[in-house]
């Protein structure tokens, strides 16, 4: 069973598959099948930022400005999100876990220059969003789920506690980094700490 509608320049085919909601979302001729809410959640955070984008503080932006600018009623961003911090947190989240996902067989494997150059360049990419949340006061979820999403990859315990004492040095290397706004470039940062900070 389907139907169709359109929605800000996207054509939209609901399946339901399985007792579950798909969206089957089509834009320029490229489409994907995205469960209703994974969709639902992407375009909220895309208004949220779009606004801020704009100029416009976060605290300042009420949750009517951010279901006008996705077209969506207030209903659908409740039952997705409490507040609006809960958004830039679902945000960081997404990005992070896919980072992780990407680089984490890759640990042992890669020169451990190369890989603080693959992480600091993640970092340098995703430097709005970190600014966004300290901004917001925020950023403390960032060490949290920074230390939280690291240390579960560990295997052994002595492996766990080698992560925490990277976790956290890498995070304040970041911050001070951020403060600076960003002057050195991901590489350069790399090989001082691959000179000064001992590989977990």
């Amino acid at each position: 069973m389907h139907y169709n509608c359109n929605s800000a320049g996207y054509y939209i085919r609901c399946y339901l598959i399985t007792d579950k909601l798909y969206l089957k979302v089509i834009k320029k001729g490229f489409y994907n099948m995205v469960p209703r809410s994974s969709y639902t959640k992407k375009r909220l955070v895309e208004s949220l930022l779009k606004l801020m984008k704009k100029g416009k503080r976060f605290d300042d932006i009420s949750i009517q400005d951010i279901v006008e600018e996705g077209g969506f009623s207030r209903m659908a961003y409740y039952r997705n999100f409490k507040t609006k911090a809960d958004i830039l947190r679902y945000h960081f989240d997404v990005i992070t876990e896919d980072f992780i996902k990407e680089t984490n067989t890759d640990f042992y494997k890669m020169p451990f220059e190369e890989y603080l150059t693959s992480v600091f360049t993640y970092l340098f990419n995703n430097r709005e969003l970190s600014k966004i949340l300290l901004e917001t006061r925020l950023f403390d979820y960032v060490k949290e789920q920074f230390d939280l999403k690291l240390i579960k990859t560990a295997h052994t315990e002595e492996e766990r506690i080698r992560f925490i004492y990277f976790a956290g040095g890498l995070f304040n290397i970041y911050y001070h980094w951020l403060l600076s706004d960003g002057k050195q470039t991901p590489q350069e940062i790399a090989k001082i700490v691959a000179a000064y900070v001992p590989r977990p």
